[in-house]
């Protein structure tokens, strides 16, 4: 059920084009803020695991410095994270008006775990800082029994709370990037726009995964690139030379791997893309995005081969074009597949205006012929002479003829008749559009 469904209305054609700019800038904040904050707390957690084993106290200081990176602040969180998440609910369940998916539930379910993995992060994050106080408290003879045991008991608290928490935030990211591209991936294939859809089939598509997987290695790779750029920018604070040798070495050796892996796994994606999202300019983005991956993995190895990071900044530049053009493709990818839905949304907006001037008293009422709902909401799933999201006019119109009054009932109230095609939606009709419905689509079919 959509949660938004009684503050949603038809928007006009302006408008529809306005949320479809809305979305591009909402995934262009999103998707990059939650790849490096993903890859940033993998990278700190695996450091900390490591320099914990192995006492290392450079291991450490990386694990520290990563997880402050990209969480400056909880503004930034909020307005990168949570806000974008909250403007793909309402945008979505605006494009998708009355078209039989509803993402908005989904998406709901993803905010409430973005919100508990920034919960998780920032304690990971305030934790390691409390670790770091509990080194320069001096607990010494002085001390009674009572503050020594008590001193310990919240240094081992905080130990624990801090070998779980990353963790765990990482973990929560690691759903909810999954359900935001399962989510965006169905919003490609309007064949699977039905009601019926349930949360496994959302999430677990082929091309969802291969998505996800794709937008895996997307982000361990662009946030390799931006660390390199965050220690080796010119002007920055001294470290110690091994300490950076050592960043250096992971960095470019991690992004270099996963800069290579990302073209493969895109092609996949491509290549399970359903065809009612393929298009010509779709095919000439998705060569402009392979470039650009090729031109992010020259740069890698160049500074890998070179053992420099003086193509640092340049390679953060490609990655934030490479991004901006992905999220392009997919707009590209949304606009063909939705092509039927956005004009039926022009169509209901023109009848929604319409019945605001009459309730208004602004015009004398126009009478809606069969003809304006057979176009406005019948013909994105029925056709006369072929199959379609639901069964053809030709087929099923023979067992109503004479029977004008069950043709009429069933079209106000539809219910599930035939195993092969989904129930179709009660589209809201009054006594008399169904009326005028079924005798347009009974005259088409007798070719009078």
């Amino acid at each position: 059920m959509d949660i938004l469904q009684n503050i949603v209305y038809p928007q006009s054609p302006t408008n529809v084009l306005l949320l479809k700019y809305l979305l591009f800038l909402t995934l262009l904040l999103l998707l990059p803020y939650l790849s490096v904050l993903m890859s940033s707390t993998l990278f700190s957690v695996m450091h900390f695991n490591k320099g914990k084993k192995n006492s290392q106290r450079e291991y450490l200081q990386f694990a520290n410095e990563l997880i402050d990176l990209f969480t400056v602040n909880k503004g930034m969180s909020f307005s990168l994270g949570i806000v974008p998440v909250i403007g793909l609910m309402f945008i979505y369940s605006q494009l998708l008006l009355n078209s039989g998916l509803n993402l908005t539930s989904h998406l709901l379910f993803a905010l409430i775990i973005l919100v508990a993995a920034l919960i998780y992060i920032y304690t990971y994050k305030y934790s390691f800082r409390l670790k770091n106080i509990f080194k320069l408290v001096n607990i010494n003879e002085a001390n009674s029994s009572e503050q020594i045991e008590e001193f310990e008991g919240f240094k081992r608290s905080n130990s624990k709370l801090l070998a779980k928490s990353g963790t765990i935030g990482f973990i929560l990211l690691l759903i909810v990037s999954f359900i935001i591209i399962g989510a965006l991936q169905i919003s490609f294939d309007s064949s699977r726009w039905v009601e019926e859809n349930s949360f496994f089939d959302i999430l677990f598509s082929t091309n969802s995964v291969l998505y996800f997987f794709f937008y895996l290695s997307f982000s361990l790779a662009i946030t390799c690139a931006a660390i390199v750029f965050k220690y080796f920018k010119s002007g920055d604070k001294e470290y110690d030379k091994n300490y950076l040798k050592y960043i250096k070495s992971f960095s470019l050796k991690t992004g270099l791997i996963f800069t290579l892996i990302q073209p493969l796994l895109f092609s996949l994606t491509i290549i399970s893309s359903p065809s009612t999202s393929l298009s010509f300019p779709l095919f000439v983005a998705t060569i402009i995005v392979l470039l650009l991956m090729l031109a992010v993995s020259v740069l890698f190895y160049l500074m890998y081969k070179e053992s420099s990071t003086h193509l640092g900044g340049s390679t953060v530049l490609v990655f934030l074009i490479l991004v901006a053009m992905i999220i392009y493709k997919d707009q590209l990818a949304f606009d063909t597949t939705s092509k039927i839905q956005i004009n039926n949304l022009d169509k209901e907006y023109a009848l929604f205006a319409a019945a605001l001037k009459k309730d208004a008293g602004l015009e004398e009422i126009v009478e809606i012929s069969g003809e304006d709902i057979y176009n406005a909401k019948c013909i994105a799933c029925h056709k006369f002479d072929a199959k379609l999201v639901g069964p053809a006019y030709n087929d099923v119109l023979p067992k109503y003829e004479g029977k004008k009054a069950e043709l009429v009932s069933f079209i106000l109230n539809p219910y599930k008749i035939n195993d092969e095609f989904t129930s179709m939606p009660n589209q809201g009709l009054k006594p008399k559009e169904a009326e005028a419905i079924a005798d347009y689509i009974v005259k088409i079919y007798k070719g009078e």
